[in-house]
């Protein structure tokens, strides 16, 4: 029996578990998960600053129980989240109570972390942990070679910047000692008698044929757009702005620095009372889109997306009917190559599959669709894209596939547009978006893969709907600029990956699995497929409403089955003509 100090008063109930946990391991998983919740509450009440933080036996207390969960089974599901903890707890108590062991411990539990579970959401804090162990050690050498783990390995984690300033630090000339620190930068708030619009964000993402911008408001607003010509005489480029009315412009608001890319510079003004003009100075342009992308609950700003395409980029190989009609079905598009001659050009052309992009739909405070059980969409959707990135690099070069990258490879929310505007900076040749579906009848299952198109199918809208946080009168809001991206998005392409996708998972999950519902391929205005200007499809890989489908979505087995049925996919696409084993 563990012996503490009075005053200092234990649950009977946690005590009694640890005993069992130490005594008995035939038992223990069974208490895994009321030890673990019970030592959860002590370990707020630490974090909360109670009196039980004041004494070193509670922290140890909390630290060795968290540790032995997870030593008892590393495989259950919070054993990671146990290992960490404990990790963070002794690295606290070290601190209060100036424990070099405790030090220790804290470092040997993150580098164990970080070779037990190097695919987790937390391993990133745990490098940066070692490191910033390391550096108040005065281990400088040490500490660089952690935060150098984060800064060229795990360039999407919410711990890089902070890795990337540490790692100069650690490496860098040292600041001199008797240097006055410079003042923060006063934020001057900014007036708003009005309450208009506050424009508070302009980013950009560049390749060298495209470009694209997003400029985010608090509230939604009216705006027009024009494209001017150079002129010459005035040396000036060609010009896109737009005019945001009854706006202003938040005085903190940057732009990052240029460097590649389309774009000259993009200024921002108040025009005249009320109105926002935001410029781009463009180098070579092609052809321009502009559009608005409404608040939603997951993403709580107004976006007005402005898309650049330059004169380098490739050539449409699918073009729309100069006049297209438009029916309650959407435009009539057709393509000026037969259908039976897309496979053959594209192998005369030699155009191959190089370069792939996968987006783990949803994330962070975006929890996507959730299973009866708990189960959230959004940790599915990472462990599928990450067992596919996986696959695809190791059996990929085998049919051609040379780079594979990951939207987000943590648990972070990551906006609609810069998903699609990521695959564009990778260069891809395809780009998959993973998701899971969901209905509010329980028995809704099966499996579908999503292009972009219209589509008057009130099932597919209500699910491009919830996808793109909006609803189905938001679609509708987009327009003609949605109607003009669905034109010459790489429609027959996209049909034609998501074909062979769609029957290649099918027939894998069913050799294992009953009652596999095939729902085939569809087409539904799906925002995070817009201007990927690259075959582009979007998975719904089961329904984690369905308690059966729920059930198989958290095994490894069907998620591998899910995977090899993706990969067997695109094998097919790619290999076209010659035979697939």
């Amino acid at each position: 029996m563990l012996k503490v100090k009075s005053p200092i008063k234990f649950s009977p109930f946690l005590i009694a578990c640890i005993c069992l946990l130490v005594f008995s391991s035939a038992t223990a998983r069974e208490k895994n998960e009321a030890i673990y919740e019970e030592n959860f509450k002590l370990y707020r009440q630490l974090e909360s600053n109670s009196e039980k933080a004041k004494r070193p036996e509670t922290w140890d207390l909390v630290g060795s129980t968290f540790y032995r969960i997870y030593s008892q089974n590393p495989d259950w599901k919070n054993s990671p989240l146990c290992l960490f903890v404990a990790a963070r707890v002794y690295e606290k108590k070290s601190l209060r109570f100036k424990s070099p062991e405790d030090t220790e411990k804290a470092l040997q539990y993150s580098r164990e972390f970080v070779k037990v579970y190097p695919d987790d959401s937390l391993t990133d804090d745990s490098w940066l942990r070692v490191g910033r162990i390391h550096e108040r050690r005065g281990e400088k050498k040490e500490a660089a070679a952690a935060y150098q783990r984060i800064v060229y390995g795990m360039e999407d984690s919410d711990t890089y910047e902070i890795a990337k300033k540490k790692l100069a630090i650690v490496t860098g000339a040292p600041t001199p000692r008797k240097a006055e620190p410079e003042p923060p930068e006063e934020i001057i708030p900014t007036p708003n008698p009005k309450g208009y619009a506050v424009i508070k964000k302009i980013r950009h993402w560049s390749t060298d044929d495209y470009t694209r911008v997003v400029i985010e408001t608090d509230k939604d607003v009216k705006y027009t757009s024009r494209m001017l010509r150079p002129d010459p005489e005035l040396k000036t480029p060609p010009r896109l702005y737009v005019d945001l009315e009854e706006t202003i412009l938040d005085n903190s608001i940057k732009v990052e620095p240029i460097t590649k890319g389309l774009l000259e510079k993009i200024s921002f003004a108040s025009n005249r009372p009320g109105v926002s003009r935001i410029v781009l100075y463009i180098k070579d342009l092609e052809g321009h889109k502009v559009f608005s992308l409404g608040k939603s609950e997951q993403n709580p700003s107004f976006r007005l997306v402005m898309d650049i395409k330059g004169k380098g980029a490739q050539p449409e190989k699918i073009f729309a009917k100069d006049a297209p009609s438009y029916d309650k079905k959407g435009p009539s598009l057709e393509s000026r190559i037969p259908e039976g001659e897309i496979a053959s050009l594209k192998q005369a052309l030699g155009l191959k599959v190089k370069t792939i992009v996968i987006d783990p739909g949803h994330g962070g405070h975006d929890p996507g669709a959730v299973g009866p059980s708990g189960l959230r969409e959004k940790d599915v959707n990472l462990k599928i894209a990450k067992r596919l990135r996986e696959r695809l690099i190791e059996e990929g070069k085998s049919f051609g596939i040379e780079n594979v990258y990951l939207t987000r490879s943590t648990d972070r929310f990551i906006p609609l547009e810069e998903r699609t505007a990521i695959a564009r900076k990778r260069k891809a040749d395809i780009f998959i978006s993973i998701h899971c579906n969901g209905a509010r009848r329980k028995k809704a299952h099966g499996i579908e893969t999503y292009i972009l198109g219209f589509t008057d199918d009130q099932t597919s809208l209500q699910l491009a709907a919830r996808e793109n946080a909006t609803t189905t009168k938001g679609l509708n809001e987009l327009g003609s600029t949605l109607k003009q991206y669905i034109l010459s998005a790489k429609k027959e392409e996209s049909q034609e990956v998501a074909g062979y996708v769609q029957k290649s998972i099918i027939q894998n999950v069913s050799v294992k699995y009953k009652y596999v519902n095939n729902k085939g391929v569809k087409k539904a205005p799906f925002v995070v497929l817009i201007g990927a200007d690259v075959p582009s499809l979007l998975i719904e890989a089961s329904f984690i409403t369905n308690p059966r489908e729920e059930k198989r979505l958290k095994s490894k087995a069907y998620i591998e089955r899910i995977v090899d049925g993706i990969v067997l996919g695109i094998k097919k696409y790619s290999l076209q003509g010659q035979k697939v084993s």
